[in-house]
């Protein structure tokens, strides 16, 4: 938050936004709101010139209410940035947990401004030792159609745009108009004629350049096809994982007591990781219950993706686990 090359971006919806986000300090970090109606938007927005030029050279970090649009985001953000020659951030990250766990961590509010809109019966969170008050005078937010201050979505009032239709704001003066009268309802990006970006990235495109880069990485290469192969009794090649994987994830699916260490895979001139790894098994026995597990129908699944998995063959790397010191997440890049 304090440091200024770092740009958070919010990616939630803009309404959401409207009555509560994070906010850096001054000469801190700069704070982006993508002014989406829905998650489909982000893409398009990331794909556009003028956001790739505001997160290029720049830590990046993302947030959202609970942590799970975020770490897809930095996922989306790190597969097109290890394609791309004009959005290269120096590193990408995501609030894990999201608002709903900060806020608990600082119960005072920390760099939390306003309510944290949630889509259950609580309808809003705030930070617990915050005052009201002190809440209330950090939100901006209006009524649709009095334009007075108000911070509190209730009614499940809509958009009267056909192609919008997201929550807004009415007070309590004006829900009998607003019940009458739907059409008459706009929320605050209809109201200043906002359109979101229409370039949708080829995001299947994006997938297969990223995998063809490193798809057999060059510690990892094959030999010629005339020498015959000897692999490891006790090691495998996973390739296909997603980018937001973590350790813990990899040995959950395959079984914390057959997964004995996770070399994470990187492109050697840039440092990124694409998607690979090298494992060493506890046994031999271990390794061809996961091979097997992988050549079923189902295959193997981690974060729910289908990964690939294959015997890794040996190449003069046998003491790459020697004075091995695992490491919980794959590197962000030099």
């Amino acid at each position: 938050m304090q440091d200024p090359e770092t740009v958070i971006i919010d990616v939630r919806n803009a309404y959401e936004s409207a009555i509560g986000h994070f906010q850096p300090p001054k000469e801190g970090a700069k704070l982006i709101d993508p002014k989406m109606r829905n998650s489909i938007e982000f893409p398009k927005w990331l794909n556009s010139e003028e956001t790739q030029k505001q997160l290029n050279g720049k830590k990046v970090l993302m947030y959202c209410t609970g942590g799970i649009r975020c770490e897809r985001a930095t996922a989306l953000l790190n597969q097109m940035s290890a394609v791309s020659d004009t959005l290269k951030p120096k590193g990408v990250y995501h609030c894990r947990g999201g608002i709903e766990r900060y806020v608990k961590t600082f119960p005072s509010g920390g760099y939390w401004k306003g309510k944290n809109y949630l889509f259950d019966r609580r309808m809003e969170q705030t930070p617990s030792i915050k005052n009201a008050e002190t809440v209330e005078q950090g939100i901006t937010a209006k009524c649709c159609l009095c334009r007075t201050k108000w911070t509190s979505y209730r009614g499940q009032f809509k958009c009267n745009r056909s192609l919008c239709r997201v929550p807004v704001i009415v007070c309590e003066l004006c829900t009998i108009v607003a019940t009458k009268n739907p059409e008459s309802l706009s929320c605050e990006l209809c109201r200043e004629g906002y359109r979101a970006p229409s370039n949708v990235p080829d995001l299947v495109a994006l997938k297969r350049k990223a995998d063809n880069i490193v798809s057999i990485p060059s510690d990892t290469a094959r030999p010629s096809s005339k020498k015959k192969k000897i692999y490891y009794k006790d090691r495998l090649f996973l390739r296909r994982l997603p980018l937001s994987i973590t350790a813990t994830k990899i040995k959950e699916e395959l079984g914390p007591n057959r997964v004995k260490f996770i070399k994470w895979l990187i492109d050697h001139e840039n440092g990124n990781f694409y998607g690979s790894c090298m494992l060493e098994m506890f046994s031999e026995n271990d390794a061809k219950h996961v091979i097997e597990k992988a050549s079923t129908k189902m295959g193997i699944q981690v974060g729910r993706k289908k990964i690939k998995v294959s015997e890794a063959f040996i190449t003069g790397d046998e003491n790459l686990f020697v004075d091995f010191i695992q490491k919980e997440y794959p590197p962000i890049g030099y």
